[in-house]
């Protein structure tokens, strides 16, 4: 669901629905559950009290943020294949990260986790320099079970080279079989990773707490994103006598199972298409000249894909750009605001390409495919192995976790009836991996704030990937819970990134215990201003090869 940004600069505004912050002493911790007495005595000793040995984080450790190799610290956590049976098979490795450290050990430990599920989290150690408020805090990152530098699962290349998958829209009977055919091939080959029927939330959860354990802490302080708030909220009702201070940003409706967590999305992204980003590239029409309006911006963008569908575009190093494409790389500049430059200007090349090509499935000047494959790129950063490893992470945790229905005749449904509504996501939804994923008997328990210590959730309202509405319902079931709503933005992670009112206000909280009186209201921060993000070489660069064309 998520990959966590850069911190950026910008302000924000404290307005409370309530009373002041109220200063407290921290937190006690719940007493030790039956739960946990059982999972110590199960735990067996040869995994105990291990002796962590730190060392300077390889560039195969952190994959392609290569600017974190010196920058953080990684150890390796032994822990075992399987809880269920945790004396048998080989143990599986859990790497964690912090930054190099000076002086006394400080006093608590922070657990991070990006979301996905599956996001590699090393790089989330850094957070501890880059928020000063933490800069006396011990903030570890960790790839769970199954992602980046710890025991891996991959799906590989489940759909065979060249087969591309229909397009979403195409709900022809011919269409809608070979998507769901192609959903079961990927199902039956991350099934048959040895991985697969150990890498869910509660084997997670346990393996954190074998964490905690080889870090020497009684209890972890959490800060988690998108689905990091599913697994710390997870961890705390398996283990409530082990919570710290926990905070939930971007928060999944963590009552219900995945199927239903992700029914919040065909909605959420649709909103945040509509209301923020379609209007900001209109306020901008003499930069990208995408339309002077909103509804003429979706109109260019409904053409632009249009004509994807019917001459995709086949970009050097990169899978093919067709409507499927131009819908993912939307979606994935919808998470921050600071990524709509970028996303207008690869519109508005492709909207130049458009004109090159007349309407045709000519090829493009080789400079020009470059310049655009650039750009394509920022969107989507990391390589294929990373990439891999949490799309594989990411089905087994979702399919394992919680129950999904298989009959496909529902689904396809699903997907005409979102689509009529949403279509930048909706009729997506059509296609589902764990519609045809062998899962095994596994329960999560309800999340409820029984006995649990204050808990900080950070939402904004327009949040795309996991929906306000969702947020409210784990606010109403952990009772202990405090929320920040965040008016006027839809980013998605928040903690760090800038808004001055929500990093106080979780700052304070992280640090020195201090929990809101009540919930509590930021203003968002504003959109970019500028629009430069170097797409306008690109378009430049397409423009002179239209110009070279027509004088030929």
């Amino acid at each position: 669901m998520h990959h966590r940004r850069p911190a950026v600069a910008a302000a924000g505004v404290l307005t409370l629905a309530g009373s002041l912050l109220l200063a407290v002493q921290p937190a006690a911790a719940a007493p030790v559950s039956a739960v946990e007495r059982e999972f110590a005595e199960r735990t067996p000793e040869r995994y105990r009290d291990q002796q962590l040995t730190w060392a300077p984080c390889s560039a195969e450790q952190v994959g392609f943020l290569a600017s974190l190799v010196g920058a953080l610290e990684c150890a390796q956590v032994a822990v075992p294949r399987d809880w269920d049976a945790p004396e048998t098979g080989d143990p599986l490795q859990v790497t964690i990260s912090r930054e190099p450290r000076q002086g006394p050990r400080p006093e608590r430990t922070i657990i991070t986790n990006p979301g996905g599920p599956g996001g590699a989290g090393l790089s989330m150690a850094a957070l501890g320099s880059s928020v000063p408020a933490l800069a006396g805090t011990e903030v570890i990152g960790l790839d769970v079970r199954g992602t980046g530098a710890s025991s891996a699962l991959t799906c590989g290349a489940a759909v065979p080279a060249g087969e591309a998958a229909p397009d979403v829209r195409d709900r022809s009977p011919e269409a809608l079989a070979l998507a769901a055919e192609q959903a079961r091939t990927v199902a039956e080959v991350c099934a048959a990773d040895p991985l697969a029927d150990v890498v869910d939330t509660r084997q997670t959860v346990y393996d954190i707490d074998l964490v905690r354990d080889a870090l020497d802490r009684e209890t972890i302080d959490w800060v988690g994103y998108s689905g990091g708030t599913w697994l710390g909220t997870q961890y705390a009702t398996h283990l409530p006598g082990r919570v710290g201070r926990f905070v939930l940003d971007s928060t999944v409706d963590a009552t219900a199972g995945y199927q239903e967590v992700f029914s919040y999305q065909p909605m959420a992204f649709q909103r945040r298409f509509e209301q923020d980003f379609l209007p900001w590239v209109a306020s901008r029409h003499a930069t990208f000249g995408l339309g002077a309006s909103a509804e003429e911006v979706g109109a260019t963008y409904e053409r632009l894909r249009a004509g994807l569908v019917q001459h995709p575009l086949v970009l050097p190093g990169l899978l093919q750009v067709d409507g499927n494409a131009l819908d993912s790389l939307t979606v994935q500049a919808l998470y921050a605001k600071d990524s709509f430059a970028l996303q207008a200007w690869v519109l508005a090349a492709l909207q130049a390409v458009e004109g090159l090509r007349g309407g045709t499935g000519a090829p493009v000047p080789a400079g020009v495919s470059a310049h655009l494959a650039d750009l394509v790129r920022q969107l989507s950063p990391a390589g294929p192995t990373e990439a891999q490893k949490m799309q594989a992470t990411f089905f087994a945790t979702t399919c394992n976790d919680s129950p999904w229905t298989t009959d496909q005749a529902y689904w396809d449904a699903y997907g005409d009836e979102q689509g009529a509504k949403y279509p930048l996501v909706g009729y997506s939804r059509s296609t589902q991996v764990c519609a045809y994923w062998d899962r095994p008997g596994l329960d999560l328990p309800a999340v409820t704030g029984a006995d649990l210590p204050p808990l900080l959730i950070v939402q904004s309202r327009n949040d795309p990937a996991t929906a306000y509405e969702g947020a409210l319902k784990t606010h109403e079931a952990l009772g202990s819970s405090v929320m920040i709503t965040v008016e006027d933005e839809g980013d998605h992670g928040l903690y760090g990134m800038g808004n001055a009112c929500v990093d106080d206000v979780v700052g304070a909280f992280l640090t020195d215990g201090e929990v809101p009186a009540g919930d509590v209201t930021c203003q968002g921060s504003p959109a970019p201003v500028t629009a430069s993000s170097g797409g306008a070489d690109v378009l430049a660069e397409v423009l002179r090869a239209a110009r070279s064309a027509a004088t030929r």
